[in-house]
């Protein structure tokens, strides 16, 4: 993956997990939550995997 590409990928990740945060409390947040968690791991093991 380009470089360009996957820092765009990690900020949208940010961008995500700032706008879960503000959602309510509740199990539909915590899930978003572990989504974005999974998410940004996978982009953390396709970085290592470039090297």
């Amino acid at each position: 993956m380009i470089a360009n590409e996957m820092l765009e990928l990690e900020e949208m990740a940010v961008k995500l997990e700032v706008a879960a945060k503000k959602l309510p409390q509740g199990p539909d947040r915590g899930e978003l939550l572990r989504d974005i968690a999974r998410f940004r791991a996978h982009l953390i093991d396709l970085k290592a995997k470039e090297k």
